[in-house]
């Protein structure tokens, strides 16, 4: 009997994806596959769970949860170079890279996405010594789902982080950054930046619409130092999907990024949701770096 190695974070979302769990674990069953199961947490050895995956035969490696139960995996799908395929349940409170490669938010919908075995190559990016497969960003409202009360995320989901965010927009102050890419060189004063490998962030799913999984490259969207009407009209223009019609965006696709934080502050950036490495920041895109089902 073939075999998958389920990870599922207990506490992500809303904390719904336990409820279905067990019929979950029935329909792989009945598709004669055998279900391991491991139960993510703050104090848990999953590296050892998965780090002999390409030796075991398995017809998969599946990651229940938000962003930030992928990004466990996929660091450690890097660390160890496990080929076997990944696959994405979108049961946390963003979702962002499970909206940029389609999947359902019906969890039975999604194993069926799943077993149609429509396995592809993909690329990742590496942020110093972290890996991330959807987006490596700071600034504005870039650690707003690190900073959300959890108690608040799960009765309000990703309204949470537009409170959290709206807290911090007052007590906020641009930051001066060198940002180096292959072709081009910006010394600029800005709110945030994001190096997008998915499209999405915080929910908002047009940032970038044409970006690839699958290109080599990354998206680099940077958020110059504007006024508040002016960044009202900015998130608006996202909304409406012409994000990159504004004066106030800089946007480049590329293969490596350099980061120097010059002057300001600015927290830590943010991988996928989690707390990344500090500034300086190398960054680059690993083209076909794990396989995925999509």
């Amino acid at each position: 009997m073939k075999k998958v190695k389920l990870i599922y974070n207990s506490g992500a979302g809303q904390s719904k994806f336990t409820y279905f769990l067990d019929t979950i674990i029935e329909k792989f069953m009945a598709n004669d596959i055998e279900v391991l199961i491991y139960r993510a947490g703050e104090r848990d050895n999953l590296e050892e769970f998965l780090k002999d995956s390409d030796n075991e035969n398995l017809y998969g490696i599946i990651a229940a949860g938000g962003d930030g139960t992928l990004n466990r995996v996929v660091n450690i799908m890097m660390k160890y170079s496990i080929k076997t395929p990944l696959g994405v349940i979108p049961a946390g409170t963003s979702n962002d890279f499970a909206k940029h490669i389609n999947m359902p938010n019906n969890f039975y919908e999604c194993i069926d996405k799943i077993l149609a075995n429509n396995v592809k190559p993909i690329d990742v990016g590496k942020a110093n010594d972290k890996y991330f497969i959807n987006v490596c960003s700071a600034g504005l409202f870039t650690n707003s789902s690190q900073k959300a009360d959890k108690n608040l995320k799960k009765a309000l989901g990703k309204l949470s982080y537009f409170i959290t965010g709206a807290k911090e927009l007052f007590k906020f102050r641009p930051f001066s950054v060198k940002i180096e890419t292959d072709e081009e060189l910006f010394l600029e004063k800005i709110n945030l930046f994001l190096i997008f490998n998915g499209s999405s962030v915080g929910g908002m799913t047009y940032f970038t619409s044409d970006s690839s999984i699958q290109d080599g490259l990354l998206d680099l969207v940077i958020i110059k130092n504007c006024s508040l009407h002016e960044l009202g009209g900015l998130v608006a223009n996202i909304m409406a999907g012409r994000s990159f019609d504004d004066k106030n965006v800089i946007y480049k696709k590329t293969k490596t990024i350099s980061i120097q934080k010059l002057k300001g502050n600015c927290d830590k950036p943010d991988v996928d949701g989690d707390e990344g490495p500090d500034f300086p920041l190398e960054v680059t895109c690993i083209e076909n770096g794990i396989n995925m089902f999509l």
